[in-house]
């Protein structure tokens, strides 16, 4: 069911690893941080730097309660635990 409380809409972006990186594992450890309250996550831009060739993702994530409004405090908390999560875990080098 859809929610009629507003979303709170937070980017993120970082520099991949020289290694391998899978967009699904990104989205999994959105999704395991933020349970019910992500709505959406996008892939915003892609970008990749001309002279060291490092490349760069910025994704858009919409968090929704379905029964209340989010207050920017709460959804500030769960985005910090995604960034430190994506740092540690996915060896990303954050933007943040």
């Amino acid at each position: 069911p859809l929610s009629r409380y507003p979303p709170l809409i937070n980017d993120i972006s970082f520099w991949l690893p020289s290694e391998t990186y899978s967009q699904n594992d990104f989205y999994d450890l959105v999704r395991t941080i933020g349970g019910d309250l992500i709505e959406k996550v996008v892939l915003l831009d892609e970008f990749a730097h001309p002279k060291t060739k490092k490349v760069s993702h910025c994704y858009r994530i919409i968090y929704r309660h379905p029964e209340r409004t989010l207050t920017q405090d709460e959804v500030h908390r769960i985005h910090q635990a995604i960034e430190e999560s994506a740092v540690r875990e996915l060896g990303v080098e954050g933007r943040f």
